[in-house]
């Protein structure tokens, strides 16, 4: 059932937000044709604002979760309603906090803005995206209780339905009347209803819920405290790696780079999110299995996690790196072209960041925030440093630069000696010799895949990028089938998907 219910989430993550992303392209293409480059550049700059403000969560959301999966798993309803009840209640003063945050922020949004836009517009946008933000804190708590049941996957499904609905709302009305104002309006007023029936669904689904008011005992208070001091250096860290490079493009540059930027970064998000969405899927089950607590059997799941991961990021890298800048200048315009430089170190953050994913569901699930609460601390204080001083010297590879140094220097090895040390139980360099022999193999598709496509890469038509694209599958996983046809975690995986196919054939 445990290994059911990860394939389903991990299966619809996925495929929800790949679907998600074809409109998201089309809204992209149709805001930069009537708003224009710098609207497109302030979007994403008060996006990585508001992504700031994801501090007052003090990461409360992880530490509920993992503290739910042992009274949900146990049917003590009582004690699951008395965290959801903290939750709710901590959730309500954190969208409070934020409110007052943005409030007292807009006199000064000119300092990144400075006289690209109206100021008195730049304010207004600005406030409909910090209601648009907050919106979730007051009505998302009781939401977690789907994550807990290993049934993200239905927020998933209707966080994906939202998106499309509110993507041809603003296709229709940016070609009818091209208004920035309207077009957060609609995304505003698509939240709000999303949040309705999703709360609606919880309610009906789990009643149970809102049948009490209990208060968590003063003993999970302590242990959730001591949590929270843990997540929030975490949050801090995870926060300024990620939402303070359109801050500093912005400032050292200006918002039209900003803009640009995120024309690429927009698909390598959309790919990472969609790997994340799998990923997450499987955090609840990994979570049930370490309270089984068989060491062996949770660090063969973890090898076989980590190869699944290794193949997907991978594949993902080396088809970006052959096919990004092809579809961008496609989808967009040559306006929006990146040096090969800039994009290379955009994609080697991207893989690191996503290679850890393996030990950090492991890690999440196994609520290990404490041991390495200095660690975020440390590589945004590196990134931030690394970042401001080398966009002063490079430009805009200089911001990327500062990030891969960061990650290189603490999370790249902090957080697996965590894992390993704490529920593995085994000596880090196991992990290395994984994580390096899987990395000097994807080299060699890499390569092959590049001298097969570097002449189409520079024709800019719908052929010529579909072609690259069926070149770079077929080499990269062919290549990964003959390397790996002996390879134990191949054969679970492979075996794991005859018998489904057998299963439904028999049906």
């Amino acid at each position: 059932m445990r290994t059911k219910k990860a394939g389903r989430n991990f299966i619809v993550g996925f495929i929800t937000v790949l679907i998600g992303l074809i409109p998201t392209l089309i809204v992209r293409q149709v805001f930069l044709e009537t708003l224009g480059t710098e609207l497109l550049g302030l979007s994403s700059l008060y996006m990585s604002i508001i992504g700031l403000f994801a501090l007052a969560e003090l990461g409360i959301s992880s530490a509920i979760i993992y503290a739910l999966y042992k009274p949900f798993a146990d049917e003590n309803h009582e004690k699951v309603r008395a965290y959801i009840n903290f939750y709710t209640r901590f959730y309500r003063g954190i969208g409070l906090t934020i409110f007052l945050i943005g409030l007292a922020l807009l006199p000064f949004l000119n300092v990144f803005v400075q006289d690209e836009i109206n100021p008195l517009d730049a304010q207004l946008y600005f406030l409909l995206f910090l209601a648009n933000s907050i919106l979730s804190y007051f009505f998302s708590a009781k939401l977690s209780i789907l994550i807990v049941a290993q049934d993200g996957y239905k927020l998933t499904i209707a966080m994906a339905i939202s998106k499309l609905v509110a993507a041809f709302l603003q296709v229709l009305l940016l070609n009818i009347y091209a208004s920035f104002y309207y077009f957060l309006i609609i995304q505003v007023i698509i939240g709000i209803i999303y949040l309705i029936i999703m709360n609606q669904y919880v309610r009906n689904r789990y009643g149970w819920l809102y049948t009490g008011k209990e208060q968590i005992t003063r003993e999970d208070k302590a242990s959730l405290t001591k949590n929270l001091k843990a997540l929030f250096m975490h949050k801090v860290g995870e926060v300024i790696v990620f939402s303070t490079d359109n801050l500093v493009i912005s400032y050292y540059i200006n918002l039209t780079v900003v803009g640009v930027f995120n024309s690429y970064n927009m698909i390598i998000s959309s790919i990472s999110t969609m790997i994340y969405a799998g990923l997450n899927g499987i955090t609840a089950s990994i979570g049930n299995l370490l309270i089984e607590g068989e060491e062996d059997k949770i660090y063969q799941v973890h090898k076989k996690v980590f190869f699944f991961s290794f193949w997907l990021v991978s594949f993902a890298l080396i088809s970006l790196f052959n096919t990004l800048r092809q579809f961008v200048l496609l989808w967009l315009d040559d306006t929006q072209f990146l040096d090969t430089f800039t994009i290379s170190l955009i994609l080697l953050n991207f893989y690191f960041s996503l290679m850890r994913a393996s030990v950090e569901k492991f890690k999440e699930a196994g609520g290990l925030h404490h041991q390495d609460r200095f660690a975020p601390i440390a590589e945004a204080l590196i990134n931030l440093i690394a970042s401001l001083l080398l966009v002063r010297i490079m430009g805009l590879p200089g911001v990327f630069v500062g990030t891969l140094i960061s990650n290189l220097l603490v999370v790249f090895w902090v957080k697996p000696l965590v894992v390993y040390k704490y529920i593995f139980k085994v000596k880090l360099k196991y992990y290395f010799i994984m994580y390096f022999k899987y990395f000097s193999l994807a080299i060699i598709p890499l390569l092959l895949s590049y001298f097969a496509t570097r002449d189409l890469q520079g024709i800019i038509t719908i052929n010529a990028f579909l072609l690259n694209c069926l070149i770079n599958i077929f080499i990269i996983n062919i290549v990964y089938i003959l390397i790996f046809r002996k390879n134990d975690e191949f054969l679970y995986f492979k075996n794991l998907f005859l018998g489904k196919l057998a299963g439904r054939k028999q049906a």
